[in-house]
Parts: C-alpha cells; sequence; structure tokens
C-alpha cells in the first residue's frame, strides 16, 4: 500500500483556505509552524496550521472503494509558506468535482489530477500534537455543556471594537458580550442547528475517529512550540520615548560610537518610519509630503549629526550628556 491518498479538489481546496490564515508566517524563527501541515490516515485528509494564537484543523473524507482510488497508507507532511500558493493555484485550477491523488515522498508532496502533475517540497519534521491540543480544549468545558451557534461573517464587525476586547457567553440563547476601550456590544447567536454538535461530549463524539483516545496529558496552544529566538529591538511606547530613541540612534551613529545601533535595531528603526509615514500621509498628504521634501533637503545636505544634535537641544534633552555617557571608558578594579 503506498503513502498516498484522494479526494475531490474542491475539498483540498476548502481544507487549504480554511487554515492559511492560521499559519505562522515566514522568517520569524517558527519553522516547525511555517505552513501547513496535510495528514492522512486512510479515511480523511487533514489540514493544521497554527501562529501559537489560532489553531485551525480542517478534514475532508478520502474517496474510497469503488471511487477513482482506494485509501491509502497515512502520512504527514509540512508545505512550508512560500509553496503554499503555488500548491492553492494548482488546486483551484481543477474543477470541483476533480479527483487529486496525493503521494508523500521523503522531501516533497506529489500531487496528480486531470491538469497534471505538481511536486512540491514538504517536510516530514516533528509537527505538534493536534490531537492532544484538542483534546485538552475540550475537556476544559462542561461535557454537557450548552454550545452556541454563530454567524463567522458577523466576527469581522468587531474588530475595530479595540485592539484587545474581552467576552463573556454564558450559553444557550444568551448573546455575546464583547467590551473594549470604551466600547460595549452584543451578538446573538442564531437557533440551534439540530445536524451540528450540541454539546462538547457531541463534538467529541463526531471527531473521536479522528482524534483517537484521550491519554489525560494536557497540550496549551500557546506552548505548542518554543517562543522565537528574541530579538532585542528598540521599544517605545510614547511618543516622546520613541522620539528621544531616534535621537539618541542617529547621534550616535554619526558620532562613529561604538554602541551605535544593531541590525535589528536598523531594521526596527526603518520599519518605524515606514510605518510612520504611512500613518501621516493617511491623515495628512499634504503635511506628509512636505516633510519628505524637507527630510530629502537634510540627508542631501549631509550634516545629519547637526540636525539631531539640534532637535535633541530642541526637545528639551541634553545631547552631550548623552555623548559622555557613551564616550565614558569602563572602570575595571585593579587586584
Amino acid at each position: 500500500m503506498t503513502s498516498s491518498s484522494t479526494l475531490t479538489a474542491h475539498n483540498l481546496a476548502r481544507l487549504l483556505q480554511a487554515t492559511a490564515p492560521h499559519a505562522a508566517a515566514e522568517g520569524i524563527g517558527l519553522d516547525q509552524i511555517d505552513g501547513i501541515r496535510v495528514e492522512a490516515d486512510g479515511s480523511h485528509l487533514y489540514a493544521i496550521a497554527t501562529d501559537r494564537y489560532t489553531a485551525a484543523i480542517a478534514r475532508a473524507r478520502l474517496l474510497t472503494a469503488g471511487e477513482p482510488s482506494e485509501p491509502g497508507a497515512p502520512f504527514a507532511r509540512t508545505v512550508h509558506g512560500h509553496s503554499i500558493p503555488t500548491l492553492r493555484a494548482w488546486v483551484d485550477a481543477h474543477r470541483g468535482d476533480a479527483a487529486l491523488n496525493l503521494t508523500a515522498e521523503a522531501d516533497h508532496l506529489v500531487l496528480t489530477g486531470p491538469r497534471g502533475t505538481l511536486r512540491i517540497p514538504a517536510g516530514s519534521e516533528e509537527f505538534f500534537n493536534w490531537r492532544k491540543l484538542v483534546h485538552t480544549a475540550l475537556a476544559d468545558h462542561p461535557a454537557d455543556g450548552p454550545c452556541a451557534r454563530w454567524t463567522s461573517r458577523l466576527w469581522e464587525r468587531w474588530q475595530h471594537a479595540g485592539r484587545e476586547i474581552t467576552t463573556w457567553h454564558t450559553g444557550g440563547t444568551t448573546p455575546l458580550l464583547v467590551l473594549g476601550a470604551d466600547f460595549i456590544g452584543l451578538q446573538a447567536p442564531h437557533r440551534p442547528d439540530p445536524t451540528q454538535a450540541q454539546t462538547t461530549a457531541d463534538a467529541l463524539d463526531a471527531w473521536k475517529a479522528s482524534l483517537g483516545p484521550d491519554t489525560g496529558q494536557r497540550l496549551d496552544l500557546a506552548t505548542v512550540v518554543p517562543d522565537p529566538s528574541p530579538r532585542e529591538y528598540p521599544t517605545a511606547t510614547t511618543v516622546p520615548q520613541m522620539s528621544e530613541n531616534l535621537l539618541r540612534q542617529t547621534l550616535a551613529v554619526t558620532a562613529g560610537l561604538l554602541d551605535a545601533p544593531s541590525e535589528d535595531a536598523v531594521a526596527a528603526y526603518a520599519w518605524s518610519a515606514y510605518r510612520l509615514l504611512k500613518a501621516l500621509r493617511q491623515a495628512d498628504p499634504d503635511l506628509a509630503a512636505a516633510t519628505v521634501a524637507d527630510l530629502t533637503d537634510q540627508l542631501e545636505d549631509g550634516a545629519i549629526g547637526e540636525w539631531a544634535w539640534e532637535a535633541a537641544t530642541d526637545e528639551g534633552h541634553d545631547p552631550q550628556q548623552w555623548a559622555d555617557a557613551r564616550a565614558r571608558p569602563t572602570t575595571v578594579a585593579s587586584s
């Protein structure tokens, strides 16, 4: 029996669409969860993705005996972020009812369909235990506790309620309470669908064949993978603090001091400048254009250190004190 499975193009496209928004972004030190995990167990194909803040698991039943292919042996491969657009485009090029066969190789996933074959890089490295994660989440709720049914298209209406919101829901037909900064809102659940799970016990029953037995071990979403290696970005919580940071580092560079910004810090400042310019352009395009023109003149003048020194003085700082503190030699006690 080969490590291959067959399902319709519609179902594979649905799995990718449902999980792709939850995959960790490339380049942030979380290579283990960068992309979408594709797993087959002989009866279903699963797509799993997480960014440590959300997790999504979608499944589709494989085509079985009497249809284009027998289900193959179980396999698991991770299609990393840079390959996802290619995979989705290839699947979308097929009719929804087209049968697509997935075969797992050592470091590739091979897809075969009416429009040809796609051989895409896919790793077999260890992935987080999503089954244990789901068991933990279900165990945190009463088995007979009532579920509420929501329309997901309404969730986007809360994105401007605040950067962080607090929610409460007592279950059943009571509304969801949403609290933000100087904001409070309600969302009514939809009427229960008798064909869908009504309790967590029902949900576990619907997924028991996919999840397997509960070992009792806990796995929390925030700990599915280690934290990425920390980077020492310059931080500021207020406009004056960021202004001071920028002036300090500008003077450090122009003075040729040893503690000039690191590459990470330079990247952070460049990104900060972009975000601030974008916000200024949205708020006042004319002021943004005038500021860029003025900045260009100053950069062409070449005396950035003088401009920064003058700006620091105008804002009430003591740039000489900064320079003295940076240049002060370290004292070593004599033995």
